[in-house]
């Protein structure tokens, strides 16, 4: 056994990394003769690289003739990797995918072709989707960086952003390991994702959380241009100071191999012995795979950075040349019949790219359909809600009033004695936020046991704000997981969880945090259902929250939600009371999209009535908090509350009756309800904590203002008065309690803006 060795010491690790390059592989004919493969599979080994390879051909070929379009990163030199890696799982497992994914999606393919036919129909297929075709696997909507058959083949897909698909396999093998189905993940990557943050975050949290995931860094010696380790080409840097990547296993104690790529038989071994250990003791493997690519980067590589000298040494260990050597060497086949596989494979990527080219286009008028699943509540449901948000509006009222009028001593008395009387006079329980939030999760834990939550400090802290307080001790460690600070991870691993059938909670403690989890949480959780044609469901909840109001200034006080508004496939739900925020998380919870849950940390006690018993609150559905007739104030979360606390001051002291929605639900938007009251008030006013540039005010301004009614007339049609967006100023928010209050709408300047208009 070849172990690493760091700065000359042993390294104090469990296990051992070692370089399977110094052991001997063993010939085909001793496995054939132990019954781990049989020659046929070892001749279809042979098959399936050819159809890769022939396949990478053809599409850089096609390429050039401008018949397939955009990018395309060829898989040719490395299919080694791919058939043997893929050869050593089972059906059923699952794995993830990279930019340059073709390979590791036509060997998935094969693997599930239960007969020639299917086997054609997967690479007719294949070429579709990288032509754009309605035929593709993907409809033509993911193309070549985004190919994926996620429904028969538990291929979570490709990504292009390098690095993006990692922590989707984390949270796939999460799932793996929580429903106890004995699957392993493989997560196949270059060594250029091994520099980025998410390789770190990934493969941390798949050891400290021991999921059965094998990685499988293809390293072709080449991020693009820039060499991992050096070249002898002037002029050119590196990447990494170290040669083997593998050595980084260390780092996550868990065990490392190096493997030669270019011999399918050695990948099929290390991937076999790596797979089995996952599947036994939930236990990561990090396996690097030397390989090489024989084209560029992209087609218009010229591949500058390293030498003729050097792709030659390559070239002669060509995978196609290893596997053809090995088969006639050990006298298992002759030339005939191993260029007779090769025959058969010319063809099927030559009738493949017949059936692309006579494919139809997929019909523009389906541009827009599989971004959202398609969710609908019944309209007893939506009626229903209404009156109980009535209920309890009025119960709220009391309830001020019963505290406002108690002689208990204390605060904690009075409110003791007014929750008694909503209880006796309502049967509605009185709680806070941060209550109603960890009320909804335990529900939903409780009734689905495909719910999980995961995050920074959500269990035996209770959650930054006491939100996920008690369910650890509830529920137990496999299902209210702490994870380490890795908000990439943590939003990619839900989704990847999603995919795999787990309705994750993911938490990450400030909105601000989001914007290092953007690329999961848009590129991966809200594209991946449209990019791969409408065969994905992410049935995930990212839960944060944001906004102003304990002085602790830009970087843990914004309100983000129109970054997240801004991007098609997202939910976003901003709850403003107790009663909104157990609802819609119940709600979000329940929903097959992804859907971002925005609380705000200043609103965590406030109190309110909530009904007992199982309830949802349709999302899409706006809330009219307060009827009116003289104008219309729209706002969400925080602000709703403020905007309530203005319209009793105008009613009060000004004559003005204002009517307050609270649309709950940013995306989607109730826009219906928005347009039903202007047209009633003539006249609009938005209110958001966000920053106003681009702002969710403005849209919702312009939406009114495009609104076309029953009778064809527009929002514009019915204003009185140049509609009011009221936001943050274009600041950051700032720490000092003057400015802070000073950056966002007030009461008082809602109140002077609403009498402005009026």
């Amino acid at each position: 056994m070849n172990t690493v060795s760091i700065r000359g010491e042993l390294s104090n690790m469990d296990f051992a990394i070692v370089d399977k390059r110094k052991e001997q592989t063993p010939k085909i004919k001793s496995l054939i003769d132990r019954k781990v493969i049989s020659l046929d599979q070892a001749k279809d080994w042979l098959r399936t690289i050819y159809e890769i390879r022939y396949f990478e051909e053809k599409v850089f070929d096609l390429l050039g003739e401008n018949i397939i379009k955009g990018a395309s990163h060829l898989y040719a030199g490395q299919e080694a990797v791919a058939v043997g890696a893929v050869a050593a799982i089972e059906r059923g497992d699952v794995i993830g995918s990279t930019h340059r994914g073709h390979g590791h999606c036509g060997a998935i393919g094969n693997k599930y072709a239960d007969s020639e036919a299917d086997r054609r129909q997967h690479w007719n297929q294949m070429m579709a989707e990288l032509m754009g075709k309605e035929t593709g696997y993907c409809k033509g909507r993911g193309g070549s960086m985004h190919i994926a058959e996620v429904e028969k083949c538990n291929n979570l897909g490709s990504t292009g952003i390098v690095g993006g698909n990692q922590p989707p396999a984390v949270g796939a093998a999460l799932a793996e390991k929580y429903r106890k189905t004995g699957k392993v993940v493989l997560s196949f990557f270059g060594d250029g994702a091994c520099n980025t943050g998410t390789f770190h975050e990934s493969m941390n949290m798949a050891s400290t959380l021991k999921v059965p995931l094998v990685a499988i860094i293809e390293n072709n010696l080449y991020g693009m241009s820039v060499p991992f380790s050096g070249s002898e080409v002037d002029g050119t840097f590196k990447a990494s100071n170290i040669t083997d990547i593998a050595e980084r296993a260390v780092a996550y104690n868990v065990p490392g191999m190096i493997v030669d790529g270019q011999d399918v038989v050695a990948v099929f071994l290390a991937v076999g012995e790596a797979a089995a250990r996952a599947r036994k003791e939930n236990l990561m493997t990090l396996i690097e795979a030397k390989t090489y690519r024989w084209y560029g980067h992209s087609r218009s590589d010229p591949r500058a950075y390293r030498t003729k000298a050097e792709e030659k040494v390559w070239h002669d260990r060509d995978p196609i040349t290893v596997l053809r050597g090995k088969l006639t060497s050990e006298g298992l086949c002759t030339e005939e019949q191993l260029d007779k596989i090769k025959d058969t494979a010319f063809k099927t990527i030559e009738d493949a790219t017949k059936f692309a080219m006579d494919s139809p286009w997929p019909n523009p008028a389906d541009v827009a359909k599989d971004v959202y699943v398609a969710e609908t509540y019944p309209a007893e449901m939506i009626a229903r809600e209404k009156q109980t948000a009535a209920q309890v509006m009025e119960a709220t009222q009391a309830f001020e009033a019963a505290v406002a009028a108690s002689t208990a001593r204390t605060k904690k008395d009075k409110t003791e004695e007014a929750r008694g009387v909503i209880k006796g006079k309502y049967g509605m329980d009185v709680m806070n936020i941060a209550q109603a939030v960890t009320a909804a999760q335990d529900e939903e834990l409780a009734r689905d046991p495909n719910v999980i939550v995961f995050g920074e400090d959500v269990g035996l802290y209770g959650g930054a704000y006491q939100a996920t307080r008690g369910l650890v001790q509830k529920y137990g460690v496999g299902r209210v997981i702490d994870t380490a600070i890795s908000e990439a991870a943590i939003a990619g691993a839900a989704v990847g969880a999603a995919l795999r059938g787990l309705r994750p909670v993911a938490e990450i403690m400030y909105v601000d945090f989001v914007t290092i989890a953007m690329d999961q949480l848009v590129h991966v959780g809200a594209y991946n259902r449209y990019m791969f044609g409408g065969k994905a469901k992410v049935p995930m909840v990212l839960r944060t929250e944001g906004g102003v109001g304990r002085c602790i200034a830009a970087h843990h006080s914004e309100s983000l939600e129109a970054w997240l508004v801004h991007a098609p496939g997202l939910y976003v739900v901003m709850p403003s009371t107790p009663y909104d925020a157990k609802g819609l998380l119940k709600a979000a919870i329940r929903s097959d999209n992804p859907v971002v849950f925005i609380e705000h940390k200043a609103t965590y006690g406030q109190l309110g009535p909530v009904p007992e018993g199982d309830y949802i609150i349709p999302l899409g559905v706006a809330d009219i908090k307060r009827p009116g007739t003289d104008a219309t104030i729209v706002s969400y979360s925080r602000m709703a509350m403020w905007c309530l606390d203005a319209a009793k001051i105008l009613a009060e002291k000004h004559g003005i009756n204002a009517e307050v929605i609270d649309v709950r639900t940013l995306k989607p938007l109730d826009i219906d309800a928005i347009a039903a009251s202007v047209r009633k008030t003539g006249k609009l006013i938005t209110v958001s904590e966000g920053f106003g540039m681009c702002g969710v005010g403005r849209e919702i301004t312009g939406r009114y203002m495009e609104y076309e009614f029953e009778d064809g007339s527009h929002g514009f049609d019915y204003l009185d008065a140049a509609p009011v967006n009221m936001a943050a100023l274009d600041v950051p928010p700032p720490m000092s309690e003057p400015l802070e209050n000073a950056s966002i709408p007030s009461v008082d300047r809602i109140v002077e803006a609403v009498r402005k208009i009026c």
